[in-house]
């Protein structure tokens, strides 16, 4: 019989604590389950010793040894009673076996080998035959809190890493060396895109000039694609009062993430989302059918509060900025709006080399919740054939995920796949029926009645630091010409070539591209070696040659591109930066 590689590193969990066991045995186990790439489990070691990282290696070692006896893995069911004998004295376990009774759920214990815990089950039959003993190894000790809470007693965690294959384990930490070279922290400081200060706070990154060239660069591909298709640049305040977050709902979504400001007259929230805010702007109006389809779209920040645990880098950060849209149109019109928002979506990433390495959820309700759900059973069934046929129509090939809808409606999501490997949701087009409804939006039809329209969001970058993070490590910092914060460098040999290079560099900012010309004292291949560690695209060197011809040479990251006129390879980057080439 098969078994998942999640069952076998559920398996892997409980393996790990009989090896801790032995080495440590004053420690409490609690929970230890399978994880993405692994396994993990944590232990209270009291006031006794813990493991360190060198400890890791023995009990790895134990592992491999102890998997050898475990020709089966076998559940009993147990009594309340007779479970928290089994754990008397580990209140950990004794919690986790009073929620299971209270759930009314059969309470049981497996073993293997000598080792007994507390579980439900979803393990390997045969331990000593399903799992190859170099398939697996541990990773690292980290803290973690009793049950996720900061409350709690803080816990030791030891991860391990488990593939079906060794050849599999070899290949992700291969991939993961490749990870830790590329993260987007590294490679942001060694390019100087943003920074942090303690005075302004974590998670609210600051964008340093190029760090704002780079982010500039995808607005304004994103606005100038976008406009092509009627979306008109709005915008809107950074808070509101908390009134428009009750009315929408995300008052009781966000809960205590939201942050509020109270001024001497009113209590202010900052904005968590922005289509509120949008609902308001349509609303400014009379509206009629002809108006419509009626397209809004910014790029603004708003702001969750996070734990201060939870942030890192720009993947999770307290100030968001968000790529938004909302359009607001006839149930009739909403094929054809979906059907723009992927003609922008498919634009963009194309830019990116990203469009193709991608699949698209049609991510609908689930037909036994309906009750998770607001809007009417017609209302659903509409939306949800309508964007099954923009998918059909577009070739989307979309998959049917139940489940995945947005509580409002249905939608369209876009999963990319990033250079390495790593599989992120991205853009996405939902159908929203409720928020109109509760803002009491409308507009006259052609009967002259009054009728809601239908919103659809949209989103095709998300969040700009989230998405930049990505960014970063997919393209490894070389991005290409069109978004590169510095496309050009000009580097003159000596100190008697600075001024005709400082007329090159003016003629590159006439045509806005970005240029910085470096006549530091550093030698010239030391000048050279560091534009090559700033992965600039382009860099020119002037010399006497060049002076006397009028020429630059031009070096790519291809290598050596020759002298050249400074108009024909000024040319050449402004067709390249045009058409958003990526080399």
């Amino acid at each position: 019989m098969e078994h998942s590689v999640d069952q076998k590193r559920h398996t892997l969990a409980h393996l790990l604590a009989a090896a801790v066991l032995k080495y440590f045995p004053h420690a409490k186990t609690t929970i230890g389950p399978a994880v993405e790439n692994g396994f993990y489990y944590d232990f209270d070691f009291g006031g006794g010793e813990k493991p360190t990282e060198e400890d890791l290696k023995k009990i790895q070692k134990e592992m491999r040894s102890m998997l050898k006896s475990w020709h089966a893995m076998e559940g009993t069911k147990v009594t309340l009673e007779e479970a928290k004998e089994a754990f008397k004295g580990n209140e950990y376990k004794i919690e986790l076996i009073d929620e299971i009774n209270e759930r009314g759920e059969d309470t049981t214990l497996y073993t293997a080998g000598t080792f007994t815990d507390l579980c439900r089950g979803g393990h390997s039959e045969s331990p000593a035959k399903d799992i190859a003993p170099d398939s697996f190894k541990l990773d690292r000790i980290a803290g973690a809190y009793w049950r996720g809470d900061e409350h709690n007693t803080m816990l030791t965690r030891i991860y391990g890493l488990a593939f079906d294959t060794k050849e599999e384990l070899e290949e992700y930490e291969h991939m993961r060396e490749e990870m830790k070279e590329r993260d987007h922290r590294k490679i942001g400081k060694e390019q100087g895109l943003w920074t942090f200060s303690e005075l302004v706070g974590a998670g609210l990154p600051l964008f340093t000039p190029k760090g704002t060239a780079l982010r500039g660069a995808l607005y304004e591909a994103l606005l100038e694609i976008s406009k092509r298709y009627g979306m008109q640049p709005v915008t809107i305040p950074h808070m509101a009062k908390r009134r428009l977050y009750e009315i929408s709902g995300h008052a009781e979504k966000f809960g205590d993430e939201l942050l509020t400001v109270q001024s001497k007259y009113d209590e202010f929230v900052l904005k968590p989302v922005n289509c509120p805010h949008h609902t308001q702007i349509y609303a400014s109006e009379p509206r009629s059918y002809r108006d419509l389809p009626i397209r809004f779209m910014e790029s603004t920040m708003q702001y969750r509060d996070e734990q201060p645990g939870e942030i890192g880098g720009l993947t999770r950060v307290r100030a968001i900025t968000v790529d938004d849209g909302h359009v607001f149109c006839r149930i009739n019109q909403v094929a054809d709006e979906a059907k723009n928002i992927v003609n922008i979506i498919k634009e963009f990433y194309s830019a990116l080399g990203m469009w193709g390495n991608h699949w698209v959820s049609l991510s609908v309700r689930d037909p036994h919740t309906p009750e998770k759900y607001i809007g009417t059973d017609e209302d659903w069934e509409k939306a949800e054939v309508l964007l099954k046929q923009v998918s059909d129509d577009m070739k989307l090939d979309a998959r049917r995920m139940e489940g995945e809808a947005a509580l409002y409606g249905p939608k369209l999501d876009f999963m990319f796949t990033d250079a390495l490997g790593r599989e992120r949701q991205l853009a996405t087009v939902q159908i929203d029926f409720a928020m109109p409804a509760r803002f009491e939006l409308e507009y006259t039809d052609s009967d002259g009645s009054k009728k809601t329209p239908v919103m659809i969001h949209r989103a095709i970058l998300g969040s700009y630091e989230r998405f930049l993070a990505l960014l970063i490590e997919h393209f490894n910092g070389a991005y290409p010409l069109w978004l590169s914060p510095i496309q050009v460098k000009v580097l003159p040999v000596s100190e008697k070539h600075v001024e005709y290079a400082k007329e090159v560099a003016q003629k590159l900012k006439d045509e806005k591209i970005r240029v910085e010309l470096d006549a530091s004292d550093e030698s010239l291949g030391k000048r050279i070696r560091q534009a090559k560690l700033e992965k600039v695209p382009y860099f020119f060197v002037i010399g006497d040659k060049e002076v006397e011809s009028n020429t630059v040479t031009v070096e790519g990251r291809g290598g050596s591109e020759g002298a050249q006129k400074l108009e024909k390879i000024l040319e050449t980057l402004l067709k390249k930066i045009k058409e958003r080439a990526l080399d």
